[in-house]
């Protein structure tokens, strides 16, 4: 459309915009149209181009279906294949030389496996991670090290496995946070070959924030650009998301399929390279084709229908995500240095600080879901009160820990639903 259409309205700069929402509010506070954050960030009634900060983050050119498969069916890989799936996600200690496929392979037992470099694969290994969940290292420290640096050598990556900070109560500044100490962690650890490039890999689970999302994993680029720069090493950066299980709930399960589609979007328009579905039942039923399908056909739909594949940078120049984004980076930075000053993210882990943080984290949340203030459909509002559950459940969906002895307190995953279903499920009719 010709810019001359517009050339009779005048520019209505920021302040302008302000001073009439302070007219028509008749007196009242403006800082009353403020909401605030978990995060520590602020959400304005607008934004305006006068305050606009505007970022350059690169953004992939594509990103894959991804769907996570066993064994058995990786011997018949034609199937998925011809359905849709682009790259998959296994679990095993098999290297599956013989398929160029996009590969991202879950190892079982790294101190036993033969890693190797080829293209289009993907290691999920991170000793860290097996750390913070386990409360042990695979053997010890000093081992797990040496391990992960003759990883690094023999593939040029790194793998920094941070779901689990979503999936056990952390704040988006948190998660953010915490994954970029992690990465700092092994950049103080290990030795860097400065003249080839660095694979990294990050793992994400995504909540139903829907924009705070979107910045979370624009930010994330900010803050390992950020650290990468400040260690003089050239990288190249693979974002694995799915859609985390903090927000699902046994009860009115369909509508956790509503969830995992924004959740998908969010991954998508945030800047994954890989984007894996997770199934609506997953917390209850064990794996099935049925689910499976809808999974896979919910990315179908957003790529195919809903063309999210046509354009790489969709939420560029938004002013609020790019709002976001600048105070997500900002106020995680300030957190990671706080972290590094303190001994850094692994002594921090043992003395039970990082524990502790996301505790109180979870119990906020936690009163803000029995308080209402934060809703979950079918759950704790336009809930059904006739559902029953009891029949449709094929495994155990309140895990508890086992009890050994760990060198330090693990970060366990926990949903937000636990106590009202623990409370339901035994008021149910048999």
């Amino acid at each position: 459309m010709p810019n001359h259409l517009f050339e009779e309205f005048d520019a209505v700069s920021e302040k302008a915009w302000k001073q009439k929402i302070q007219v028509d509010l008749k007196g009242k506070d403006y800082n009353q149209l403020l909401t605030s954050t978990d995060e520590g960030i602020d959400i304005k009634p607008f934004y305006h181009r006068d305050s606009h900060q505007k970022l350059n983050i690169p953004s992939p050119s594509k990103w894959l279906v991804t769907e996570k498969i066993s064994l058995d069916d990786f011997e018949n890989l034609e199937q998925p294949v011809s359905q849709g799936s682009e790259a998959f996600w296994i679990k095993s200690n098999t290297p599956f030389t013989h398929t160029k496929l996009p590969l991202i392979l879950d190892v079982k037992q790294p101190e036993k496996f033969n890693f190797e470099f080829r293209e289009n694969l993907i290691y999920k290994f991170d000793p860290i991670h097996h750390l913070m969940q386990t409360g042990n290292w695979y053997s010890n420290k000093k081992q797990d090290i040496n391990l992960y640096q003759s990883f690094l050598d023999k593939t040029d990556s790194i793998s920094i496995d941070a779901r689990l900070y979503h999936n056990s109560g952390a704040n988006i500044t948190q998660q953010l946070a915490y994954t970029t100490s992690q990465l700092y962690s092994y950049f103080k650890e290990l030795n860097f070959n400065q003249t080839k490039t660095l694979n990294l890999n990050i793992f994400c689970s995504i909540g139903p924030n829907y924009f705070f999302e979107i910045a979370k994993l624009k930010a994330l680029r900010v803050l390992v650009n950020t650290i990468c720069k400040h260690q003089n090493i050239n990288y190249n950066l693979n974002i694995i998301s799915e859609p985390g299980l903090h927000h699902m709930s046994i009860y009115d399960y369909n509508v956790n399929m509503l969830r995992s589609t924004t959740e998908c979007m969010s991954a998508i328009l945030g800047g994954s390279n890989y984007v894996c579905n997770t199934t609506y039942d997953k917390i209850f039923k064990n794996k099935n084709q049925f689910s499976q399908r809808i999974a896979r056909n919910q990315l179908l739909i957003l790529k195919n229908e809903s063309y999210f594949d046509k354009v790489s940078n969709p939420s560029d120049g938004s002013y609020y995500i790019d709002y976001l984004t600048n105070a997500l980076s900002e106020k995680s930075l300030k957190l990671f240095k706080s972290i590094e000053k303190s001994g850094g993210f692994i002594q921090q882990l043992f003395d039970g600080k990082i524990q502790h943080k996301i505790d109180e984290q979870f119990q906020k949340t936690l009163k803000q879901f029995e308080n209402n203030t934060l809703k979950l459909i079918g759950v704790n509002v336009f809930e059904n009160e006739d559902d029953q559950m009891k029949k449709q459940i094929e495994k155990d969906i309140f895990p508890k820990m086992k009890k050994r002895k760990t060198l330090l307190r693990p970060i366990t995953e926990r949903r937000i639903a636990k106590q009202l279903e623990q409370q339901r499920l035994p008021q149910e009719s048999v």
